[in-house]
């Protein structure tokens, strides 16, 4: 019975055209890319790294050449307080993620000229669960730490669809 229902499952969502998402599709020019970011430890630039790694790039540890460039600019990722209470407290906040994004291919040539991507996700924030609201701030965090890094790679996904 299980059979079954699992082979349905698989046919219907084939015939809706859903499929898995891959990874992106790089052109030659990014096959052997550095990142470069202000914190190269940080987990966006781990994170970045990793997918370019996933979609089959050699990621080097330093710029040079023959080696494309991925710039990661001004990141930041900053609470925003969207209301105030009656009593002065903070009840709403908006996680606001900022990067700038430029991408260069392994002859110095300008692929994505500098652009700003910005994600933000609102959150609630109770006085009295304190502690929660550290734990979902965390995962905010988390969430919005894989949504940056998917957009990128959709910018550099958009570039190699564009040569």
């Amino acid at each position: 019975m299980r059979a079954i229902i699992l082979v349905s499952l698989v046919i219907t969502l084939s015939a809706c055209g859903f499929q898995l998402r891959g990874e992106a599709q790089l052109p030659a020019t990014l096959k052997r890319v550095h990142v470069q970011a202000s914190d190269p430890f940080s987990p966006l630039t781990r994170d970045v790294e990793a997918a370019l790694r996933r979609s089959g790039a050699s990621v080097e540890d330093a710029a040079g050449e023959g080696i494309a460039e991925v710039t990661l600019g001004s990141v930041s990722l900053a609470p925003v307080v969207r209301s105030v209470g009656a009593n002065a407290t903070v009840n709403e906040f908006s996680m606001v993620y900022h990067v700038e994004l430029s991408i260069s291919d392994a002859d110095g040539k300008t692929l994505l000229p500098k652009q700003v991507i910005e994600r933000s996700r609102d959150y609630t924030f109770d006085q009295t669960q304190a502690v929660g609201s550290n734990a979902e701030q965390d995962e905010i965090k988390k969430g919005m730490e894989r949504d940056m890094v998917q957009a990128i790679m959709f910018k550099i996904n958009a570039i190699s669809h564009q040569r």
